[in-house]
C-alpha cells in the first residue's frame, strides 16, 4: 500500500511541477518541491516586434499523514512583462495559474481550488508545441484550464486513467432580490469527466471526454439559463523518435442550436538534439462566429532536457470577412524562443 502511494504522489509531483523540479525537503514524511521555467520569447507580427517573456515559478508540499493517505498544496504563478507595450493589458502582469490543495491515497487525488478541468488531459494529445497549436478544443468555461472553484478527482489503475471535475457556480453576494438573508450565483457550474488508456507496449492511446455545462462567461446572476454540452475524441500513437496524435470535439449550446465542430492533427520527430513539431488547427462555429484555420511549424534545439531554443511560425488561413471571428486573429506570427526548465 505504501509503495502505492508514494508511486501516485510522484507522479503528482511530476505532473504539476515539471521533470525538472527540484526537492528542497523531505524528512519525516514531509516534503517541498519547486519547479517552473524562465522563457524569453519574442513575437513577430507582420514585421513587428513584441516581447513575450515569462517566468512560472511552482512549489509543490506533500505531507504523509497514515500509510494510506497523503495530503498536498501546490500553487503555481507566471509573470509576464512589456513594458514598453502601448496598451496596459499588455504590459507587467502576475498571474496565479494554480491554487489548490486536496488529500490522495491508493484510491487517487481529491483536490479543491483553480486547477485544470477534466478535459485538458485529453486536449494535450495535440497541444504540443511551445507556443502555437492547441486552439481548436475551444473547450467548455467548466473544462479547461485554470478553472476556480474546482473540485476534482484523478485516478490511475493500471493502463487507465482518469478525471473527473465539477465547477461550482460562484456565489453572488450582493443579492439581486435585497434581500441581506439570501444570496444568488452566476449559474456557471458543471462537470466533466475523461478516460485516457493506454494499450500496454502498443504506443497507441485513446482519450474520451464529456461535459455538461449550466450558463456562459459574461452572463449575470440571476439571467444565465442556457446549457451545453462538449464531447472530445482524440488518439496518439508513439513509436521510438516518432510521435502522431489526433483530435476532434464538438459543442453545442442549446440557446443557439449552433454546433462549433473542430479538429486537430499533430505530429513530432526527434532526431538526436533536435525536434521537429507540425499541428494543424480547424474549427467553425455554425453561425461562424468561432473560426480557427491554421498550419503551425516549430524547431526546437535541446542544449541540455532543462534548456532548449525554439522557432515557432503560425500560418493563419483566415482571411477575409471570416478574419473578424478568427479565435487567433488573422494575421501570420513567428515566435523565437529560449527556455530554462528549473
Amino acid at each position: 500500500m505504501k509503495k502505492t502511494l508514494i508511486a501516485l504522489a510522484v507522479a503528482g509531483a511530476a505532473v504539476a511541477t515539471g521533470a525538472n523540479a527540484s526537492e528542497l525537503y523531505n524528512q519525516d514524511g514531509t516534503s517541498m518541491t519547486i519547479g517552473g521555467r524562465a522563457e524569453a520569447r519574442m513575437s513577430i507580427q507582420d514585421g513587428d516586434v513584441s516581447d513575450a517573456s515569462r517566468v512560472r515559478v511552482n512549489f509543490l508540499g506533500k505531507q504523509e499523514i497514515t500509510d494510506s493517505l497523503y495530503g498536498l498544496g501546490f500553487y503555481e504563478a507566471e509573470y509576464t512583462t512589456n513594458d514598453e507595450s502601448s496598451t496596459s493589458s499588455d504590459q507587467d502582469t502576475l498571474d496565479s495559474r494554480y491554487i489548490y490543495a486536496g488529500l490522495g491515497g491508493s484510491f487517487g487525488q481529491v483536490t479543491y481550488g483553480k486547477q485544470d478541468g477534466a478535459f485538458v488531459a485529453v486536449t494535450d494529445f495535440t497541444d504540443i508545441m511551445d507556443a502555437h497549436g492547441g486552439n481548436a478544443s475551444q473547450e467548455l468555461a467548466i473544462a479547461g484550464d485554470h478553472i476556480d472553484n474546482m473540485l476534482a478527482y484523478t485516478g490511475s489503475f493500471g493502463d487507465l486513467s482518469v478525471n473527473a471535475t465539477y465547477r461550482f457556480a460562484d456565489r453572488d453576494d450582493d443579492p439581486v432580490s435585497g434581500d441581506a438573508t439570501s444570496y444568488d450565483d452566476n449559474a456557471l457550474d458543471g462537470y466533466a469527466v475523461s478516460g485516457i488508456y493506454n494499450f500496454a507496449d502498443t504506443g497507441l492511446a485513446f482519450g474520451l471526454g464529456f461535459a455538461q455545462q449550466h450558463g456562459k462567461l459574461g452572463a449575470t446572476a440571476g439571467d444565465n439559463d442556457s446549457s451545453a454540452m462538449q464531447y472530445l475524441a482524440a488518439v496518439s500513437y508513439t513509436q521510438d523518435a516518432l510521435y502522431l496524435s489526433a483530435m476532434y470535439t464538438n459543442k453545442n449550446f442549446d440557446d443557439t442550436n449552433n454546433d462549433y465542430e473542430g479538429y486537430e492533427v499533430a505530429g513530432q520527430y526527434t532526431l538526436d538534439k533536435t525536434v521537429f513539431i507540425a499541428t494543424y488547427n480547424s474549427g467553425d462555429k455554425d453561425d461562424s462566429t468561432s473560426k480557427v484555420n491554421d498550419l503551425a511549424l516549430e524547431v526546437a534545439y535541446m542544449f541540455k532536457p532543462n534548456v532548449k531554443a525554439y522557432i515557432d511560425y503560425d500560418f493563419n488561413f483566415v482571411t477575409g470577412d471570416e478574419a473578424a471571428n478568427a479565435v487567433n486573429g488573422s494575421e501570420d506570427e513567428a515566435m523565437l524562443g529560449l527556455r530554462y526548465d528549473f
